[in-house]
């Protein structure tokens, strides 16, 4: 008889340890949902944009905005100077003109750069993601299995306490 209740005890606690764990990854899983969020949605991650992120991507997060900030002026540098080189830049005659549609070429370039390299990190979370789903679905197979072994255990606790009871006689 002691050994079924041991064992209800047991498998309620490896089921509240199994849902607290659900739990932590279904935050870890909304977590990444929010910064890829925030990947598809302004031009330019800065820090009051990613600031509500959790503990764990506000580094990411932080180091992306660094480099892809960097990276898209690079890119975009030298495909202005390509233009250059390559003669596709119309000579406008006025040098503030001039500069305007640099800088507007400037910017296009570094938009359509940034654009590509939010598609690359918004790709790898969604990897991240999915492996996060399949540990969360592990894990809630698992909960239903306990939960399962859990009725049994207290059916046949429930059995062994009613057979352990005094009849005296009158059965």
């Amino acid at each position: 008889m002691l050994v079924a209740f041991w064992q209800v005890q047991r498998l309620t606690r490896e089921i509240n340890d199994l849902e607290k764990r659900a739990m932590d990854v279904r935050t870890r899983l909304s977590n990444h949902q929010k910064y890829a969020g925030i990947l598809g949605g302004s031009s330019i991650l800065t820090l009051g944009n990613i600031s509500g992120l959790s503990a764990e991507l506000l580094p990411r997060a932080s180091l992306f905005a660094k480099y892809s900030d960097q990276a898209s002026s690079m890119s975009a540098m030298q495909n202005l100077q390509y233009m250059k080189m390559m003669g596709l830049t119309p000579f406008m005659g006025n040098p503030m003109m001039q500069g305007q549609y640099e800088m507007s070429a400037f910017m296009n370039f570094k938009k359509e750069a940034l654009k590509a390299l939010k598609q690359q990190e918004a790709a790898t979370l969604n990897e991240v993601e999915k492996e996060i789903e399949l540990e969360l679905n592990s894990i809630e197979q698992r909960i239903k299995m306990k939960r399962a072994e859990l009725e049994s255990c207290k059916q046949l606790a429930a059995k062994e306490a009613e057979d352990m009871v005094p009849s005296f006689g009158l059965r």
